[in-house]
């Protein structure tokens, strides 16, 4: 690849990524609670796009999105799992000065499980190393080595992306302000249930549509 094509790759990447989606949002949300949590969150953003990475590298993602009813399959547990963080998140916003002291503790070990779980399931992930990674590696010799390059690029890419976007958010200050916290698992949890509700309602209609 020569330089344009990198730098073709770069954009593509960094507008995949600022993109607002369910990653953004748990980023967002976990660093204002915490530096460990933020990283930890991100860390499990990357873990997940480190597995798309290797099934892409694999060929496997190829498979899976040719494979009839399996894109429909991962939409549509991507949508429940962010639909079940969306309610928790609200959950935690109408819960008492303890129970929200719980709920705190429980998600700050959990950061990592949620990263990479709503990274793995996202349809979004899916889609970019099955459509858009595609377009620069092409064929011929050294597509094998093309394809592991530009998936340790969007792994890396992704890390330096959220290890600067918890520097912000803590720079800003929202920690500081129990308002804001609460205002941004608020706004967080609403984001996350309105991309779940879009992501399913999509994936009924074109489960639908062929038949109308």
């Amino acid at each position: 690849m020569g330089a344009e094509s990198w730098a073709a790759f770069a954009l593509a990447l960094l507008v995949a990524l600022a993109v607002p989606g369910p990653d953004l949002v748990l980023v967002v949300h976990s660093a204002t609670r915490g530096v460990r949590e933020g990283a930890s969150t991100a860390v499990g953003i990357v873990a997940g796009l480190m597995l798309h990475a290797l099934l892409a590298a694999a060929g496997a993602t190829a498979l899976l999105v040719s494979a009839p009813g399996a894109l429909t399959i991962v939409q549509l547990l991507g949508a429940g799992v962010l639909l079940w963080m969306g309610a928790s998140m609200l959950r935690t916003t109408r819960s008492t000065e303890l129970e929200a002291a719980k709920d705190f503790e429980h998600q700050s070990r959990g950061g990592y499980a949620r990263g990479f779980v709503t990274n793995a399931t996202n349809p979004k992930a899916l889609l970019f190393f099955a459509a858009i990674l595609p377009q620069f590696i092409g064929h011929g010799d050294g597509a094998k080595m093309r394809t592991v390059a530009l998936c340790a690029a969007v792994v890396l890419g992704a890390g330096l992306w959220w290890a600067v976007t918890i520097a912000l958010i803590r720079l800003f200050g929202f920690h500081r302000s129990p308002a804001a916290d609460r205002i941004i698992t608020l706004l967080g949890g609403v984001a996350l249930l309105l991309i779940g509700v879009g992501l399913l309602a999509s994936t009924a209609y074109g489960l639908i549509s062929p038949y109308t």
